[in-house]
């Protein structure tokens, strides 16, 4: 996830421009290798697709100078990988009928004792997916590249081979959802509501793809269809942890706070929800103009302590030094 944020110089208006990817996590900087004390951790949780805990999923990691290791999730989904140094890893999830799931973590610039969140959102293998039933095998085999070229960040040629498989299978739900994922990808937001809407159509309960209508009605700021595809993602799957926050943040910006900070809330109380640092900073905001300093300060910290590398971060100490003074 990435943020964008300008900070005006008055606490009671306080504005931070929000971009949160559907399909893909954290990023990856320069290649470093490992330094300094090892007793640096990355802390993550496993979520199934629908929304349950992962329990007893086994997750493997590797890192320019440490040897390959794994451990398994507890009952919660939950694993954490403990004494780790400054430099980068890749921690990946395997689990029999979901699809292979990888994240590139840079632990440059963490203090000690820091954990770096992940959250793995895991989806069905073609084989399991109920979405493939009666797909003919040509449009399934298109699909896959799709699929694969996406893995590699090849948004464009993913989409070319997700319109093959349409072209193949014109009732394809699920190629039609992974083309407005990748859209998404590529900033073409009216783009990848046409791919959602096309998909919703096929199958009206698909609830990935209606999270994807509202994420791109939210990217565009229209924030009122944003919350109504929100709040309609959140009557079929209540604990999905991006919708609130998403639907907060809309809230937020509809100068809806109390609604905000209700859904900002239940974001960190869904599963994997403890891991996502943008409530902590939009709280921090909604508590700065209700003039709840001590609240506010208490938010923006954790927000740094979660994302200590964010380029803002020099921006936001200053406004915590403003609240602190009153």
């Amino acid at each position: 996830m990435r943020a964008k944020m300008i900070v005006k110089s008055s606490l009671t208006v306080i504005f931070f421009g929000l971009i949160v990817a559907v399909v893909s996590g954290q990023g990856i900087g320069d290649r470093n290798r490992p330094q300094g004390i090892n007793n640096l951790r990355i802390s993550g949780k496993v979520i199934l697709p629908d929304g349950t805990p992962g329990k007893d999923v086994k997750v493997n990691i590797v890192g320019t100078e440490t040897t390959a290791s794994s451990v398994r999730t507890n009952a919660d989904g939950v694993f954490e990988f403990s004494g780790l140094g400054n430099g980068n890893y890749t921690v990946s999830v395997r689990a029999n009928g979901y699809r292979p799931e990888s994240e590139a973590v840079n632990m440059e610039g963490y203090a000690p004792g820091q954990a770096f969140p992940v959250v793995f959102y895991l989806k069905l293998a073609t084989s399991a997916n109920p979405l493939m039933k009666d797909v003919p095998k040509d449009a399934i085999s298109k699909y896959e590249k799709g699929m694969e070229k996406a893995s590699k960040d090849d948004w464009k040629g993913a989409i070319g081979d997700f319109d093959a498989a349409i072209e193949a299978y014109p009732k394809f739900a699920a190629a039609f959802y992974e083309k407005g994922a990748a859209q998404l990808k590529t900033n073409d937001w009216d783009g990848a509501l046409a791919s959602f809407v096309a998909a919703i159509q096929l199958k009206p309960d698909y609830v990935e793809a209606k999270y994807g209508y509202g994420y791109a009605e939210f990217q565009k700021k229209n924030y009122e269809v944003a919350s109504a595809a929100f709040n309609d993602v959140l009557q079929q799957r209540k604990d999905m942890a991006d919708a609130h926050m998403n639907l907060g943040i809309s809230l937020f910006y509809l100068k809806n706070n109390d609604g905000a900070e209700t859904e900002l809330k239940a974001a960190m109380a869904s599963p994997g929800g403890d891991k996502l640092a943008f409530p902590h900073l939009y709280l921090g905001q909604i508590y700065a103009q209700k003039k709840q300093n001590t609240d506010a300060i208490r938010e923006f910290d954790k927000y740094l302590e979660m994302v200590p590398k964010s380029p803002y971060a020099d921006r936001i100490k200053q406004l915590i030094e403003q609240l602190k003074k009153g």
